[in-house]
């Protein structure tokens, strides 16, 4: 303690780390210009005194080499290694049709909705409930009717044409029946004329055997000249009976031939006519089939989603390139779900493979599912594969359009892992550090999938090395874990 003028100092403890000069702290300083250089020097001695006392550094401590670094080691291990591979996806209806008029007309009515008159529905103003957005409605149930007057004219001169032409296929087998009965008569008088051939011969052999008898008789005296005259006469006659009788069958066999041809006309006829037959009643069913265009009805089972039209609503046909769409039915009973799975994923994403739909909007509710489809092919803008799930939806509660996330479990077999520990991440890529030869060597290296704690790795090269082919992992290396960045490569180090 001083008097006035004078500095007051006094001692501190403080930790060992805290250098023996901070040790005082001045409690009061009352400066008088002619006091300062006293303290100043009080302050130097003290300080001089107390550096003295700091030990010295062994003899030959600072030529000691330090020693080297302590490192954890590990190897390589094989097993399983299982990810989830979570995308964002979309829910679609299974199908979903838009109906358009195929003619120009006239909406005529909306068809009833049977459902809701099944579950007695009542709409305000004593309305009749009839198919609009959110009926139910089966495959082939009818949506409305159209009306196309000159369709119904049609189909009914269609009609009339069709017996036109049946009534003349009869005619003509009819007439081909005629030409076969002609045909028929002709080969019988063929057989009668061929017949009186036979007949004329017979004549012409009796009488030239008479005539050689009266020859003879009148050789030996005992007949006249004037029988033979007769029996002459008479073989003449015969002879130009069978002359007359094979004519008669030349003129039969031609007038056979004549009625063959018409007969082959008519057969031709009724061929023609069973063709026109054909032809009309095709007509007929094409007329029909436009005319059933006049009843639009539900291609499949499902919900409508959207209605367009009221009665007096002028279509226009789907051929113009504007047709009119006058409802939408939509499937949803099955839903597809759609996800985009990344190019790195895509091969554990084929058909078949077990797949979770959850849906947010649904509290978290997940639906079980199986991929059912794939493109089969990279998106290369994306770089993803484009999978469906199909879903069952009975109840209806995923809702198409509704976000929906897609989780495909993957599993990679046999795969070669090591503690995510052992792998520094820098410059872009990822190395470990091998034990060799009592050196830490530095190592490139390639990782896979990885779960918590461990990281897959496919192969490994020198990190001096550029270029070259890729080592698989053993599972006898000795890997460096935990403390990565205090290594250097090459560096010795000592192991656990």
């Amino acid at each position: 303690m001083f008097g006035a003028g004078s500095v007051q100092l006094t001692r501190l403890k403080t930790p060992a780390a805290v250098g023996d000069s901070d040790r005082f702290r001045v409690l009061s300083l009352s400066y008088r210009p002619e006091r300062h250089m006293r303290a100043c020097l009080l302050l130097l001695i003290a300080s001089l005194s107390l550096g003295c006392h700091r030990s010295a550094p062994p003899p030959g401590a600072a030529n000691q080499p330090a020693s080297p670094p302590l490192v954890k080691v590990t190897r390589p291990a094989t097993r399983a290694v299982k990810w989830a591979i979570e995308q964002p996806a979309t829910v679609q209806p299974l199908e979903v049709a838009p109906i358009v008029a195929k003619l120009p007309g006239y909406v005529k009515t909306i068809a009833p909705d049977t459902a809701a008159l099944k579950a007695g529905t009542t709409l305000p103003g004593g309305q009749a409930p009839v198919i609009d957005i959110g009926s139910v409605v089966e495959a082939d149930q009818l949506l409305a009717t159209v009306h196309i007057p000159e369709l119904a004219a049609d189909v009914a001169e269609k009609r009339a044409t069709v017996a036109k032409v049946r009534a003349e296929f009869v005619l003509s087998e009819r007439e081909r029946d005629v030409t076969d009965a002609q045909v028929t008569a002709g080969e019988e008088m063929v057989k009668e004329a061929a017949a009186g051939i036979a007949r004329s011969d017979a004549d012409v052999a009796r009488w030239k055997a008479e005539l050689d008898q009266v020859n003879a008789q009148i050789t030996g005296g005992v007949a006249d000249t004037q029988t033979r005259n007769v029996v002459t006469k008479n073989f003449e006659t015969a002879k130009a009976a069978k002359v007359e009788a094979v004519a008669k069958v030349a003129t039969a066999v031609a007038g056979v031939n004549e009625r063959k041809a018409r007969r082959a006309r008519a057969q031709a006829d009724v061929e023609a006519s069973e063709a026109r037959v054909k032809v009309a009643e095709a007509e007929l069913e094409r007329a029909r089939v436009l005319e059933s265009y006049t009843q639009v009805k539900a291609p499949f089972s499902g919900v409508v989603t959207a209605r367009n039209v009221h009665p007096g609503h002028f279509l226009q046909p789907a051929s113009a390139g504007t047709g009119t769409v006058l409802f939408t039915v939509m499937r949803s009973d099955v839903v597809r779900v759609f996800a985009d799975i990344p190019e790195v994923n895509a091969e554990k994403a084929v058909v078949g493979t077990a797949a979770a739909v959850r849906v947010p909007s649904l509290g978290g509710r997940e639906y079980a599912g199986s991929v059912t489809r794939t493109t089969g092919a990279i998106d290369p803008g994306t770089r993803t594969l484009r999978v469906e799930i199909d879903i069952e939806n009975k109840d209806r509660s995923l809702k198409p359009g509704v976000y929906a996330t897609v989780r495909i479990n993957a599993e990679a077999g046999d795969a070669v892992v090591i503690p995510a520990g052992c792998v520094l991440p820098a410059d872009e890529t990822h190395y470990v550090y091998l034990i060799e030869s009592g050196k830490a060597v530095k190592y490139r290296v390639q990782l896979g999938r990885g779960d918590p704690g461990t990281v897959q790795v496919l192969g490994r090269r020198k990190a001096t090395a550029t270029a070259g082919a890729w080592d698989k992992f053993t599972g006898a290396e000795q890997v460096v874990e935990g403390n990565l960045g205090a290594l250097t490569d090459g560096a010795d180090v000592r192991t656990e």
